[in-house]
């Protein structure tokens, strides 16, 4: 048990530079008009799911944490969001690389989960009419923009840091009670959540979908595991981990005021999960 609490400690100490990085970024842009202009452009250009994706892939989950802090922030729109996530490997992507039995697969699944996160990166972002930080003149009813956006002020080094200091140290102490949380639960029940889903058949997308959900690097660990074991087939551990972002929906849930909003990316990154493994697996038996 000691472990599981050194793990979360661990994994969010991990996720704190990436954080502390991000909201002095934030902080930079809204006391620089110009330099807002520009990265929000950037952010959501043409390329930015194609981007998105691209570092997704990256084997760390300190980036869909902050890509889930600037859709909060309004620099980013939902499609770009979901690219970000669906490519997000988390721990799965060293140990695919570091065990024989999966390392033939690797290739497989950075390619589904790179094709998919683009093409759900451009197609979602077709329908997102969520206003962005450049349309966000002061903070509004519900909490994405904090600080006024107007044009550029000087302020000393202290004044600049100490927002994104105080931030970051919250999000950590959040982050850690979410990953100690989960971190316990599946050290309790990972060997029934084997057993149960070993019986599950074509239908294991489903709950593999479903454990990716759990906002912890643990959940990507048990999901390679059961496959390197053969307990899971491997659309089922696509769906698992296409619905998986580390401990990103920590952050999204994090803002109560928009909790009608957050299940619905919830239940759409469950929902891309299992249509991953039940079209993978009916190609398998073609």
């Amino acid at each position: 048990m000691g472990n599981v609490i050194l793990d979360a400690l661990k994994d969010s100490a991990i996720a704190a530079p990436f954080l502390l990085a991000i909201y002095l970024l934030i902080e930079f842009l809204e006391s620089n008009e110009r330099a807002k202009t520009r990265t929000v452009k950037l952010l959501n250009g043409k390329l930015a799911p194609l981007v998105a994706s691209g570092v997704g892939l990256v084997p760390q989950c300190g980036f869909s944490v902050m890509a889930a802090d600037l859709y909060c922030q309004r620099y980013l729109k939902l499609g770009t969001l979901v690219a970000f996530f669906v490519a997000t490997s988390d721990e799965a992507l060293p140990i695919l690389l570091t065990n024989v039995k999966t390392l033939p697969v690797v290739w497989i699944v950075l390619l589904v989960k790179a094709v998919y996160a683009v093409a759900l990166g451009y197609v979602i972002n077709l329908f997102d009419r969520r206003p962005l930080a450049a349309d966000c003149e002061l903070k509004d009813e519900q909490g994405c923009c904090h600080h006024e956006m107007g044009g550029e002020h000087k302020r000393g080094f202290w004044a600049f840091v100490k927002h994104p200091l105080l931030h970051t140290l919250k999000i950590f102490v959040y982050i850690f009670v979410v990953n100690a949380v989960f971190g316990m639960l599946l050290y309790f029940f990972e060997q029934q959540i084997i057993s149960f889903t070993s019986t599950l058949g074509i239908a294991q997308s489903f709950f593999t979908a479903l454990i990716g959900l759990v906002p912890n690097c643990a959940s990507s660990v048990i999901l390679t595991g059961m496959y390197a074991e053969g307990i899971v087939s491997l659309p089922a551990l696509l769906a698992g981990l296409v619905s998986n972002s580390g401990i990103a929906f920590a952050i999204l849930f994090k803002q109560k005021k928009q909790l009608g909003r957050n299940l619905l990316i919830l239940a759409l990154m469950y929902c891309l999960g299992v249509l991953c493994g039940v079209v993978g697996a009916l190609f398998a038996l073609l």
